[in-house]
């Protein structure tokens, strides 16, 4: 299916919604929260949390890197769609090749808040404090100060899904720690964890502790 890149200024909100609705996109930071109900809010900051807690965890800095113009306008749409102003990628300082790439693509409308290079990081509450200064009282969402957050791949689900009517069909994950060949790599929904982990070459370790868990 060929890319078509899709001006904002030719696609309005409601657009931008259906079209993301269509293609099944949900939030993919783990809690699959339809992503076109979350961007029925009207706010003023659009962030993108890129924190990638896990120390082991590559793959929302390598998508970063290698696919920064998409992301930058998939952030383009969710703000259309949200009515914000602002959009904020919000990074550790130590993803270099990811902010050399987002840096000189940057258009006027969007920053990179740089985050510190400390464990644990990406709570959601924590990183919009620190990338707007704002905080979200108890018990309350993002959308009460005035922010949607999404995660690097969903908003890169949403580019495909407007300029292409892409439905998400794959997930990119990285594998590392006790493997043979630790990797990032792209895989079909309902794939198995021990596909999955043969993909990687196989655990490097007696006994895993997935015995129960791998199918």
């Amino acid at each position: 299916m060929s890319e078509a890149i899709v001006p904002l200024s030719s696609i309005d909100a409601a657009e931008i919604r259906e079209r993301v609705r269509a293609a099944g996109v949900v939030g993919a930071g783990g809690a699959g929260f339809p992503t076109h109900i979350k961007l029925q809010a009207r706010v003023d900051t659009v962030l993108v949390n890129a924190a990638e807690c896990e120390p082991m965890l590559k793959v929302d800095q390598q998508l970063m890197a290698q696919q920064a113009d998409r992301l930058i306008r998939g952030l383009g749409y969710a703000m259309t769609a949200t009515g914000a102003r602002e959009g904020i990628i919000a990074l550790k300082a130590k993803y270099a090749p990811a902010i050399a790439a987002l840096t000189p693509r940057l258009p006027e409308w969007a920053r990179l808040h740089i985050l510190p290079d400390v464990y644990p990081a990406g709570d959601e509450v924590l990183t919009i404090w620190l990338a707007t200064g704002r905080r979200i009282p108890p018990a309350a969402l993002p959308v009460s100060v005035g922010v949607v957050v999404n995660n690097v791949q969903t908003v890169l689900n949403i580019a495909r899904a407007v300029e292409q009517g892409y439905p998400v069909t794959r997930r990119t994950l990285t594998v590392n720690g006790a493997v043979a060949r630790p990797l990032t790599l792209a895989v079909p929904l309902g794939i198995s964890l021990r596909e999955v982990l043969d993909l990687a070459g196989g655990a490097t370790v007696d006994d895993p502790g997935l015995s129960t868990a791998v199918r």
